[in-house]
């Protein structure tokens, strides 16, 4: 047993500590004090990730608990936080009870990885002033951390000791910051661009270091962060070549060169590559530092939707103002498509009311799931309540707060059930089958007898055709293009039989097939009809066509399709 060893100061190193003993002890040789504490002459001075933990903590009587020391008083926080716990476990139990040398080093793959550690140990000028008048100079923690260039806590280059950190050519000697002096040192030339980067490492490394109670079984998923960042398709495909040339961008080259991370951009097998495809290999937490910087999180903060959805899980809730399940989470079915214009995720939701709504994503608070972006259907339940509040008084403005639209659309959905009411009851009164004449012959009285249902396919025509053809003007006259087709013209002449009986029955309507053909738009007549919109809307706003806003206001991008090309180059020569 010890009779004495020195009190470990905050984020204060073993090493550090056993160097302070030394001294105090008056041993002449280091093993004599490798000895002392622990029993053994072989042990190492080892900076970072001492062993024979167990030995140490039993000669100072219960001064220092193996838990205290890893936790408190070595780097082993820092490259275990995004471990599992079950790895920890192990390391930990290697620094306890003995390893060969760099066996620990080797189990956290720090031979394996590209990132050197520090030549020597580094100091704060700052800190050791502090020190010295509270106590006496130490070796921090954090700063010897790979990647750690300026303290944490005053922001300035730490100052290099000449004070080997590996034990290569001093394997039993224990230096103290005291003895080796302020004075001492050399100091690393930085690029000035590099400090704002510089400073978020030290500081989230420091976090790492002081993580010990934090949970270690969650580790942080980037591929779910990738689609809010632009970074992954709907499909799920990541767009690697995009985020290496933004990361890149992001720290520079001679940054990440500097630090060990630099990136091949010709190859498909870097490091960003690998953390981000398994999570289960271990990665330099330097290189994670460096990640979740480059996405704005902090260490203690990095939030992600979860499950990798960019609308959440399901139910999500309805938005019908009309349904008596207004705001519940009664929508089970969400498909997610990618936009054209953005590439990001657009969620559609069909409510079993017929309510369907659309908005894009990925959802980034718990507020988004209660925003529409486009009602693509309003559904039954929504139009029977437009009929009642229409039989009543109630003003315009009202009924649009009710049904939760504008008054604009209250008109327009209003206007189309007027219109399509005559066509539809008379074409559900031609669809009633004829009741027979009671069956005198049966003795009870009360059968039917079953007429076949005999359909007027020519006169069910011509009632379509009137009702799409005015749906399609309607269309057209609306302010912003909106693509004509099938499924848009079934939705537009109201929701029930009539759609049902235009998308079905097509082929045994001769003059609105033949109609709808001749209107339908294809994608690049749709795109032209878009440019003249457009350059509508630029003349009378700006009195002028340029190019670029022509295509900005239209949404289009280049190339373009020939057709589509030939009315751009006309718009834009007009002008000219």
């Amino acid at each position: 047993m010890l009779a004495y060893f020195p009190t470990l100061y905050e984020d204060e190193l073993l090493y550090s500590g056993i160097a302070r003993y030394h001294v105090i002890s008056g041993n002449k040789i280091q093993r004599q004090t490798i000895e002392d504490l622990f029993g053994n002459r072989s042990v190492c001075a080892t900076a970072d990730l001492p062993s024979h933990l167990m030995s140490l903590a039993d000669n100072l009587n219960g001064q220092y608990t193996t838990d205290q020391i890893i936790n408190n008083h070595t780097l082993l926080p820092y490259y275990t936080y995004f471990m599992k716990q079950q790895k920890i476990h192990q390391v930990q139990s290697l620094m306890e009870n003995g390893s060969k040398q760099g066996e620990v080093h080797a189990f956290l793959g720090l031979l394996a990885t590209s990132i050197k550690l520090p030549a020597r140990l580094r100091f704060c000028t700052d800190c050791y002033k502090a020190d010295s008048e509270i106590c006496e100079p130490y070796w921090h923690r954090c700063h010897q951390l790979p990647g750690v260039i300026m303290c944490p806590l005053h922001k300035i280059i730490l100052r290099v000791s000449t004070v080997e950190y590996s034990t290569l050519h001093h394997k039993y000697s224990f230096v103290p910051l005291a003895i080796h002096g302020e004075s001492n040192f050399t100091e690393p030339v930085i690029d000035a661009n590099w400090c704002d980067h510089l400073e978020y490492i030290a500081v989230q490394s420091n976090l790492l270091l002081q993580s010990q109670s934090k949970s270690k079984e969650e580790t942080t998923s980037y591929r779910r962060v990738l689609p809010m960042e632009g970074y992954q398709t709907v499909g799920g495909r990541i767009r690697f070549n995009r985020l290496i040339h933004d990361f890149r961008n992001f720290y520079t080259d001679e940054l990440l060169d500097y630090l060990d991370c630099g990136i091949d951009s010709n190859s498909s097998d870097t490091w960003l590559h690998k953390i981000i495809r398994d999570q289960e290999e271990i990665t330099h937490p330097l290189r994670h530092l460096l990640l979740i910087g480059f996405f704005e999180k902090s260490v203690g903060g990095f939030s992600v939707t979860p499950n990798n959805l960019p609308f959440g899980s399901g139910p999500w809730p309805c938005l019908n103002k009309a349904a008596d399940h207004y705001n519940q989470s009664v929508v089970e079915k969400c498909v997610v498509t990618r936009c054209s214009t953005t590439s990001k995720p657009v969620g559609t939701f069909h409510c079993c009311c017929g309510f369907v709504y659309s908005r894009r994503g990925p959802d980034t608070s718990d507020e988004d799931r209660n925003r529409i972006g486009r009602i693509k259907a309003f559904g039954p339940v929504w139009y029977d309540k437009l009929r009642c509040l229409n039989e009543t008084n109630t003003s315009l403005r009202q009924k649009a707060k009710i049904l939760g639209v504008d008054p604009g659309t209250v008109k327009t959905q209003t206007e189309l059930l007027n219109t399509n009411k005559a066509a539809l009851h008379k074409m559900r009164n031609q669809s009633q089958p004829a009741r027979s004449r009671r069956n005198r012959n049966n003795e009870k009285g009360c059968s039917l007898s079953k007429v076949k249902r005999k359909v007027d396919w020519n006169q069910r025509d011509e009632i379509l055709y009137d009702v799409v053809a005015k749906a399609v003007e309607q269309m057209k006259q609306l302010p912003n293009p909106l693509r004509i087709s099938l499924a848009s013209i079934a939705r537009y002449t109201d929701s029930g039989n009539l759609t049902h009986k235009l998308m079905k029955n097509l082929n045994k309507l001769p003059r609105t097939n033949e109609f709808i053909k001749k209107h339908v738009d294809s994608t690049e007549t749709f795109q032209v009809r878009r440019l003249i919109w457009a350059a509508s809307k630029l003349n009378e706003t700006e009195g002028k066509v340029l190019g670029w806003r022509l295509l900005k206001l239209a949404g289009l991008n280049h190339p373009l399709k020939k057709m589509v090309k030939d009315k751009f180059m006309e718009l834009v020569e007009c002008q000219s």
